[in-house]
């Protein structure tokens, strides 16, 4: 898995952090709390690609059972028959 970039809100923290003087204490505190929304920002949309693969899976596995319904249809004998006569 690659690192992805940090969200907006831990790019601000970290333009505000980018202000204070190197190992000041606010500047810590800002680096600090904007790894925590990289994190939380990162995990959000990990949930949302999560959701987008579940909706994937449920159209598949819907348009499988479409399928066979279509095939069953298809290979019966009546069906086969009003084929063979267009």
């Amino acid at each position: 898995m690659t690192d992805s970039a940090p969200g907006p809100k831990a790019c601000e923290l970290l333009a505000q952090a980018s202000r204070h003087p190197v190992a000041s204490p606010q500047r810590n505190a800002l680096v600090a709390e904007a790894a925590v929304w990289a994190q939380l920002e990162h995990a959000a949309t990990m949930d949302k690609h999560a959701a987008v693969v579940v909706d994937i899976e449920s159209a598949l596995a819907s348009l499988a059972d479409s399928v066979q319904k279509l095939r069953g249809e298809v290979d019966s004998p009546t069906e086969r028959m009003k084929l063979s006569q267009k």
